[in-house]
């Protein structure tokens, strides 16, 4: 249903998924918290917050548990799928220069692929899709995140090619080159409530607001309970995500087999979070 949508695009947008008023209510409790009630005393540019609390997706946002039952096989193949609070607020930034997302490919600095605490496989469950959640409604000007839509394919064939694994610092040096060679850049905006699914390997990054208003999203990640495979059964078919990586590969189904350890890896931002050096 969504392979053909994932490898043009790299994503699958569910407009409406969320109830604008739940969405409000979230940002209220955030923005409280946090003692932002006064524009005088937001802070410039993003501040990421770490969750406070998830919500089941079948009850703040039924829309998307239908369309993970085609993109990765339903909840139950997920060991996490709910909405965390962990809110990405970038607030406006005076000094910045509004600039049209291909600009930002230019400079290769903040691209990246997520998922900075685990090694990466071609087939890794850690993340088997990348979740986007627009709290409040996004405009161009408001610091959207900007992905490289034609990023898919050769993030694919790299992991598919490094079989023992990458962990994310090993990612940084092939991202820029990959992203030297894409072309289709967008910035991913909508209304609010929208919820983004995106596939696993997107490349995207943060970009400066240039509004007067905060732009208010978060990132979460569909967890798998086993890792993706490539080749379907006779009593299982390949889920959307799977298919479409076939795709990006130019093949119909795929062998693979990790041949490293998969692992977790410490990253900066829980450092930052649980306070440890």
């Amino acid at each position: 249903m969504y392979v053909e949508q994932l490898v043009q695009d790299g994503f699958v947008r569910l407009e409406g998924a969320i109830d604008p008023a739940f969405c409000e209510e979230v940002v209220a409790r955030a923005f409280e918290r946090e003692g932002w009630d006064d524009p005088t005393t937001w802070p410039v540019g993003p501040v990421h917050l770490p969750a406070t609390t998830s919500y089941d997706l079948s009850t703040v946002a039924p829309a998307a548990v239908d369309a993970l039952g085609h993109l990765v096989g339903g909840v139950g193949a997920c060991r996490f799928s709910d909405i965390p609070d962990n809110m990405i607020v970038n607030f406006p930034d005076p000094a910045a220069t509004p600039a049209p997302a291909a600009q930002r490919a230019r400079d290769p600095e903040g691209w990246h692929k997520d998922g900075d605490w685990f090694r990466h496989f071609l087939d890794s469950p850690e993340q088997g899709l990348l979740g986007i959640v627009l709290w409040r409604d996004v405009t161009e000007d408001m610091g959207p995140t900007c992905i490289a839509s034609d990023s898919l394919a050769p993030m694919a064939e790299l992991l598919r090619d490094h079989p023992e694994g990458l962990d994310p610092a090993e990612l940084k040096g092939p991202v820029r080159e990959v992203l030297a060679g894409c072309r289709d850049i967008r910035a991913l905006t909508g209304p609010q409530g929208t919820v983004v699914l995106a596939h696993p390997f997107l490349l995207h990054t943060a970009s400066p607001n240039t509004s007067s208003t905060p732009r208010v999203i978060s990132n979460t990640s569909v967890m798998l309970r086993e890792p993706m495979r490539f080749e379907a059964t006779d009593d299982r078919a390949l889920t959307d995500v799977e298919a479409a990586t076939c795709r990006l590969l130019g093949v119909d189904r795929a062998r693979f087999e990790a041949t490293g350890p998969r692992r977790k890896v410490a990253s900066e931002r829980e450092r930052r979070w649980s306070g440890r050096p």
